[in-house]
């Protein structure tokens, strides 16, 4: 009895906190960087149709999630030939996602 108590407590507290807010750009805020800059560990940030300027780092936070709402086709992220639309280091893990976007117009290495 013991271990399924055990076992219940750990998954009743597991999702909590892997789980996380979603933002919604442009209806919370207008730019995915300051949304990927604003969020914390385990949040969306969920992208509506559109062109957006992007030139940023991947901020340091496991489980961060950049999703479009409706895939590639008319979901584009552009960095206007200015730099890499975003660069990513150490703070990248599995539990990183970047899906559904047209990422265009980098100049640099990377994404």
């Amino acid at each position: 009895m013991v271990k399924v108590l055990t076992f219940f407590l750990i998954a009743a507290l597991l999702p909590a906190a892997a789980s996380g807010e979603i933002i919604r750009v442009p209806d919370e805020m207008s730019d995915v960087a300051e949304a990927l800059w604003m969020a914390s560990p385990f949040d969306t940030v969920l992208v509506a149709p559109g062109n957006y300027p992007v030139n940023t780092q991947w901020p340091d936070k496991p489980g961060l999630k950049l999703l479009s709402e409706a895939g590639p086709e008319v979901t584009f992220l552009d960095g206007r030939g200015k730099d890499n639309v975003i660069w990513l280091d150490s703070a990248v893990d599995t539990t990183t996602v970047i899906s559904g976007f047209t990422i265009m117009n980098g100049s640099a290495e990377g994404i």
